[in-house]
């Protein structure tokens, strides 16, 4: 797999990106339904490795982080693909997922699509309980509760 075989994707899917080839990264930016700018990396890490990352274009402020780390916790608990990870030092929200693939064999295209709009899909769910945190003052608890509630009320529907 190399980042020219996800640059086709990415080419089909009509996206605006850059391509790093010596670094073996794509980059890209796009807007979701919860945030503007939200930037996206797809790197090779070795021969059968590939990392899609989705990044929130804002810090987790200081005081919010632990709230943010219990929220995200219950975020990630039976997540399938992927997982939201944070730095605790400066507060970068990220969603990411590894695909794993045979060495000189790429992933196939729909893999390539799946793991890049994962992160998106992921951000659309569950940011907005970051902000009720952060902008709120909402606990974690009642964030992730009332994000599962508006799930359940939408699958209802």
């Amino acid at each position: 797999m190399y980042i020219e075989d996800i640059a086709q994707v990415y080419e089909e899917e009509e996206l605006n990106f850059a391509t790093d080839e010596e670094e073996q990264r794509i980059r890209f930016k796009m807007n979701t339904k919860v945030s503007q700018d939200v930037a996206f990396n797809a790197r090779i890490v070795n021969e059968t490795t590939a990392l899609f990352t989705t990044i929130l274009p804002m810090n987790i402020p200081e005081a919010k982080r632990d709230a943010v780390a219990l929220y995200l916790n219950r975020a990630n608990w039976g997540l399938l693909l992927g997982n939201f990870e944070m730095d605790p030092n400066d507060g970068e929200l990220c969603y990411r997922v590894a695909g794993c693939f045979e060495e000189n064999e790429p992933l196939a295209d729909e893999i390539v699509r799946r793991m890049t709009y994962v992160g998106f899909n992921m951000f659309d769910k569950y940011v907005p309980g970051v902000f009720a945190i952060v902008y709120g003052n909402k606990g974690p608890v009642e964030a992730y509760e009332e994000i599962e509630a508006a799930e359940r009320e939408a699958q209802a529907e």
